[in-house]
């Protein structure tokens, strides 16, 4: 059920392909990472070399905003009823600027390339933008009296106005624009992080963790105000960076901190309060994922209390890989499962349950593959040891070619259960002739 009680709209869900090929192609993205960390392991030294900007953008614009926009394109018409206008040709469009432009943007990142710069803004913008048109539009009429859609809503906004900023970054790096690159980076990643991601997975929590997990909904006032408030601030901690008023901006990221820490800190309140006798794989993913994004938040405050290239990376690696990517694996587990299942089901095909399209174990042992390159991802950090970042990027291509194996073991098991079926009414049909 949608907050508010409206149905979810599984028969307004797009076609499976069109979520499924930014699925498909955003493991590749985090391989990609984890090959570039095996080459050039000196490059988790501080958030500002190359290496570590081009790592940064290949888990966060190619793995995770690949992941973000296949979903929305899922998420908009079921759980806000908003129809997205044809989906499917956008899909491919969408699809294919941004997994161009993510590329581009990491090796004009790497390889301090300005040619690749200006083509990743150029790819990304159009796209992105032309996405964001067709989301607006079809939120026109979606319920904002329900906490999801009003707060998918806030969320889209966010991405969009994070994504501005990053393409006005890449620009500023390409062209050499006279604007104040650092305050611009620090409102990229807060719009990034809190706005845009950060927003969108609270949206989506007020309906996934209490149905999946059987919880307990969240609390009312959280999910009437959490989001505005967050925006908002973000707003007003924009105004006063840009303003150059530090005092006000300190104190209003000391707001956003504590509003960042109440979503996780709910939400793991609600899991040990689950009506499940024992979690499942992807459960304890969504706990690693928030408890990853409480001690990422602890390390942004170090970073602004201590002057050392270790905390803003160690903050990065556990808000990005620990926090942010461990959820979407979780949910991605979830919903590509569980879409191969609604689309044999809604097609007329005897459709295998969804625990046999995509068994827990292989899900447990990937996810286990997950915690480790993590673990040894923030050791490396830690310590400075070349041994042990070569070991993490080795780490970072298991996981993610294992989460690409699983996910296309699920697409597998689907058009095999087509082609079965295919087969059996053929055979009907011959023996009716």
């Amino acid at each position: 059920m949608r907050p508010g009680g409206g149905a979810l709209g599984y028969d307004s869900a797009p076609a499976f392909s069109t979520p499924l090929r930014f699925f498909l192609t955003a493991p590749v993205f985090g391989a990609a990472a984890g090959l570039l960390l095996l080459a050039a392991p000196d490059l988790l030294a501080s958030r500002w070399t190359p290496g570590a900007l081009a790592l940064t953008h290949l888990i966060a614009a190619g793995f995770m905003l690949s992941v973000i926009v296949g979903a929305l394109f899922q998420i908009l018409p079921v759980v806000a009823g908003a129809s997205v206008p044809r989906s499917a040709p956008l899909a491919i469009v969408t699809h294919a600027g941004l997994t161009a432009g993510a590329a581009c943007l990491a090796i004009g990142l790497g390889a301090g390339a300005p040619g690749f710069l200006t083509a990743a803004a150029g790819l990304i913008g159009t796209t992105f933008a032309l996405f964001l048109c067709a989301a607006a539009w079809g939120l026109r009429h979606a319920p904002m009296a329900q906490a999801t859609p009003r707060d998918l809503r806030l969320a889209v906004a966010g991405l969009g106005i994070a994504v501005m900023l990053g393409l006005t970054l890449a620009m500023v790096l390409a062209k050499g624009l006279p604007l104040p690159l650092v305050t611009l980076v620090d409102l990229h990643v807060g719009w990034a992080w809190l706005g845009g991601v950060g927003v969108l997975l609270a949206a989506t929590s007020w309906v996934v963790v209490p149905m999946f997990q059987i919880t307990p909904n969240y609390p009312a006032p959280l999910t009437r105000y959490w989001a505005g408030i967050t925006l908002a601030g973000l707003a007003a901690w924009s105004v006063a960076l840009l303003a150059g008023l530090s005092g006000v901006a300190v104190a209003l990221a000391v707001g956003l901190g504590l509003l960042a820490a109440a979503f996780p800190l709910a939400t793991l309140h609600l899991q040990r309060r689950s009506r499940r006798a024992r979690p499942d794989p992807t459960t304890r993913a969504f706990q690693l994922g928030m408890a990853n994004l409480l001690a990422g938040l602890a390390a942004v405050v170090a970073a602004r209390a201590f002057d050392h290239d270790i905390w803003p990376v160690l903050a990065g690696v556990l808000v990005l890989h620990g926090g942010f990517v461990t959820v979407i694996q979780g949910m991605l587990y979830r919903i590509v499962p569980f879409l191969a299942w609604l689309h044999l089901t809604q097609d007329g095909v005897k459709a295998p349950n969804v625990k046999k399209l995509l068994p827990d174990a292989p899900v447990q042992r990937q996810l286990i593959a997950h915690a480790l390159a993590l673990a040894v991802l923030l050791a490396a950090v830690a310590t400075g040891s070349s041994a042990l970042a070569r070991l993490s990027g080795v780490l970072l291509v298991v996981e993610f070619g294992w989460l690409f194996a699983n996910l296309v073991t699920v697409v597998r098991a689907y058009r095999r259960a087509m082609d079965e079926d295919a087969a059996a009414k053929a055979a009907v049909a011959a023996r009716a002739a």
